[in-house]
């Protein structure tokens, strides 16, 4: 593993060093999780001091502390102004020394499906790094980048943008070559003036790009001209179901919530892909994963090999059978108005009785209401037999649905009065991360005695 000194790292942010250096080897924020050689940083959160677990690291083999006040009986220790900001210089520093190609992801909806979907294919042509969960802000990116080791050909990294100019800020700590635009959407529209902006905001991404460097980017988006401006001398590469699209799919086939297929064409060839994932939002994240492996030299038939092994992950479109009969979609991680109606597509796609279980969609600012009763028009249009909203913000979405929509103030409310449903069904619940609808899902697998009608 690269190993960073503790004094380049003080050099790197004008922290004061108390104690001799040491080499540091990856970034933690939970003691917890401390290994030997780490480097604990101490974060102040809204609810715990990282510096009230200075001891607990030191004890479990941190190499060093970082922290914005100086503590008493532990050493080594660097004292910076902002722990954040600080941690970001180790990730830089570690992304100096890293020799590999580092692919970076950003877009409205589908960053960790297809950086999944990424590391999938390129694991054939090397051992991949790649960000744990959806670990894509200021304090994320750096521990990604702080897991680099030189036993590592690729490093992917998914970012993303809750504010103009986080994208920026990160692309300046990874320093990507290959950088992958999936879309823009109504998403944190509570800090953006527009979706305009959150389209600038998510093509900073190719401002880093040196004239060697990859841009690949959505060719179906209407942004397009402005990220290929912001792409600049950088080799550009697009993907999509247009027929300009250097990377297509064709013959699109959905096999309902199990899968999608359909025929990729790319330059001078054509490979069938089978996914495990569902939906026309799918097929364009494989398309960018596609496109990153074989401009990074794997042979497109081993690419898509490798991300026909990609399964949904909990709270990303999982499907769980109930014990008393219907199945469950757990898609609760996250939600925005794009990807509420991809899910309501597989759903209108579904046989038996189809409920979409909606939790509100938030930081949507002053849109948030206008953007609720959209997709509750848009399921209604769809053919969804039925939608159960959970939570103020999403009550729209029922009063446009109409009569068959109910409405419940939290999730105690709807647990309590949940409908009867014909025995074969399918409930899609999704829904912000905030909402925390995982509670929900559980409560819809639990063993119990419930009545169809």
């Amino acid at each position: 593993m690269t190993a960073i000194a503790l004094q380049a790292l003080a050099e790197a942010t004008g922290g004061k060093l108390v104690g001799e250096s040491v080499p540091l080897q990856s970034l933690v924020v939970d003691s917890r999780q401390v290994e030997t050689g780490d480097l604990f940083a101490a974060i102040c959160g809204q609810h715990l001091d990282g510096h009230d677990f200075a001891p607990q690291a030191m004890a479990r083999g941190a190499a060093a502390l970082l922290t914005e006040r100086k503590l008493d009986g532990v050493l080594p220790q660097l004292v910076v102004a902002d722990v954040t900001r600080a941690s970001g210089r180790f990730g830089y520093l570690k992304r100096q020394a890293f020799a590999g190609d580092i692919v970076a992801i950003t877009g409205s909806a589908g960053k960790t499906t297809t950086k999944n979907l990424i590391a999938a294919a390129l694991e054939p042509e090397g051992a991949v790094h790649a960000t744990l969960g959806n670990q894509n802000n200021e304090l994320g990116v750096p521990m990604t980048l702080a897991g680099l080791t030189s036993s590592h050909r690729f490093g992917v990294i998914e970012m993303g943008a809750g504010r103009p100019g986080d994208i920026a800020y990160l692309c300046e700590l990874a320093r990507p070559n290959v950088a992958v635009c999936l879309n823009a959407s109504a998403a944190h529209l509570a800090y953006y003036d527009s979706i305009d902006a959150i389209a600038a905001t998510k093509g900073e991404i190719f401002q880093s790009l040196g004239e060697l460097g990859v841009a690949i980017m959505n060719a179906d988006q209407q942004w397009l001209p402005h990220w290929r401006e912001q792409a600049g001398r950088a080799r550009q590469v697009t993907f999509g179901l247009s027929e300009a699209a250097d990377y297509r799919a064709v013959q699109i086939l959905h096999k309902g919530i199990k899968g999608t297929e359909f025929l990729f064409e790319g330059p001078a060839v054509s490979v069938p892909v089978k996914l495990k994932l569902a939906g026309d939002q799918h097929v364009m994240n494989a398309l960018a994963a596609i496109a990153v492996a074989v401009e990074l030299g794997v042979a497109p038939e081993t690419a898509v090999e490798g991300l026909e092994t990609v399964l949904p992950i909990a709270g990303r479109g999982t499907l769980s059978r109930r014990p008393a009969g219907g199945q469950v979609v757990d898609d609760s991680y996250n939600a925005n108005p794009a990807a509420v109606k991809a899910a309501i597509d597989v759903l209108a796609r579904e046989s038996g009785y189809r409920l979409l279980l909606l939790g509100p969609m938030l930081e949507l600012g002053a849109a948030s209401d206008a953007l609720h009763r959209e997709v509750g028009r848009y399921a209604s249009e769809a053919g969804i037999d039925q939608l159960i909203a959970v939570g103020s913000e999403a009550a729209p979405a029922a009063e446009m649905f109409g009569h068959e929509a109910l409405h419940f103030a939290d999730q105690a409310s709807l647990q309590a009065g949940f409908p009867a449903l014909p025995e074969e069904h399918t409930i899609w619940v999704k829904g912000s991360r905030g909402a925390r609808l995982e509670q929900t899902v559980a409560w819809l697998l639990a063993p119990r005695e419930e009545s169809s009608c």
